[in-house]
């Protein structure tokens, strides 16, 4: 199927100047998983809004709906039940093909493996996802360059990732997130795999990225001091959102944080 490029970008809503968007609104969202006869209810009916550049943490125990909750905002799933709008689409309504476009163009992930490509250089891993979204050659090239750059990898454009830390390959995991400039950076667990120097190191990253790139970043996330740089910490437990906080609202000291 090819897909009317235009049709679909004019579909996702530029905000009016000065106004702080919701990038995605949930509404009601409910999954439910089937094992034969046996329903499992990973989501019992999740409403939030997330903003242009928010800093928004997830955290909930093993089993909560956290990890589902993050796969229905950044549109790796669709719900059983409910309505996620990313820029005001209902991504229900959105095809294959429509979905890949919206994944590639609209949203980047760091996963908390980093899934870098080991026969490729620093390089080729950040324009990979550029030449899905179109871009090739040496607009591609100059494109990722200065991405690296920006995450502090200029002198290891030609390394492969087995020759770099685990921190460098997080860098370039969050690179190759901001290939293609999207709207909203999905992270999971991304401190999880590193020291505390350089998860530190990454949390800053992520929270400079914010404000330079003015992109959104969600994050699944138990790391307290990433709970500190956020704008807004969520809890979810037995699939439903129970709370959410400002880090100035919170007692980092307690037993939950620690």
């Amino acid at each position: 199927m090819s897909i009317d490029k235009e049709k679909l970008q004019a579909l996702f809503v530029a905000p009016a100047a000065g106004v702080a968007p919701c990038v995605i609104r949930a509404i009601d969202v409910k999954k439910i998983y089937w094992a034969g006869q046996v329903e499992t209810h990973a989501l019992r009916g999740a409403t939030l809004d997330i903003y242009r550049g928010e800093y928004l943490s997830i955290m909930g125990p093993s089993g909560s709906g956290k990890t589902t909750l993050f796969n229905m905002i950044g549109a790796l799933q669709k719900p059983t039940s409910g309505k996620v709008y990313i820029d005001q689409v209902d991504i229900a309504q959105l095809d294959t093909d429509e979905l890949a476009w919206l994944r590639c163009h609209k949203i980047g992930y760091v996963f908390q493996t980093f899934n870098l490509i080991p026969v490729m250089t620093c390089l080729e891993n950040v324009m990979l996802p550029m030449a899905f979204a179109g871009l090739e050659g040496e607009a591609a090239r100059e494109k990722a360059v200065g991405i690296l750059d920006l995450v502090g990898l200029g002198h290891r454009l030609l390394h492969k990732p087995a020759e770099l830390s685990g921190g460098q390959q997080q860098r370039v995991a969050i690179a190759r997130a901001l290939a293609n400039s999207p709207q909203i950076i999905l992270t999971d667990e991304p401190t999880a795999n590193l020291d505390q120097k350089t998860g530190m190191e990454m949390i800053e990253l992520l929270a400079r990225l914010k404000v330079e790139k003015n992109v959104t970043i969600i994050s699944a996330t138990h790391d307290q001091r990433m709970l500190q740089k956020s704008d807004r910490i969520l809890w979810i437990e037995d699939g439903q959102i129970v709370k959410a906080a400002r880090p100035d609202e919170i007692d980092f000291s307690t037993a939950e944080f620690r």
